[in-house]
């Protein structure tokens, strides 16, 4: 098939290439960019690079959102752990050292408990 692109002579039949092969697709689309007058192909390269541009800030979003899930995720794990051993009566300073939450932080969901410890009874 590829063979007979550069000698074909109709349109239609290079559409037919191009959705059977991905390379012919390729080639072809080029083939037309080269075809166009030096405008035509001007905003064609242009187009080109914009569409490629967005794709990249989309996947650089993308990656940072992940990013911050997994960052998100793994603070709540600890928060998690934390009210745990704050419930088996853990030490404070000890539950700070191994969660790596601040004393703010593991003060704050003690309070939480106790609040909620006093709303149960």
């Amino acid at each position: 098939m590829r063979g007979r692109f550069l000698t074909n002579e109709d349109d239609a039949r290079w559409e037919e290439m191009a959705n059977q092969d991905p390379i012919i697709e390729n080639a072809v689309d080029m083939l037309r960019t080269v075809s166009m007058d030096r405008e035509a192909r001007m905003l064609a390269e242009a187009r080109e690079k914009a569409l490629k541009d967005i794709n990249s800030i989309r996947g650089e979003g993308i990656e940072e959102g992940i990013k911050k899930g997994i960052e998100k995720g793994i603070k709540e794990g600890k928060r998690e752990d934390a009210k745990v051993m704050l419930m088996e009566g853990l030490d404070l300073h000890l539950i700070i050292k191994i969660t790596g939450l601040t004393e703010s932080e593991v003060l704050e969901l003690k309070d939480k408990i106790n609040l909620k410890g006093n709303i149960d009874e």
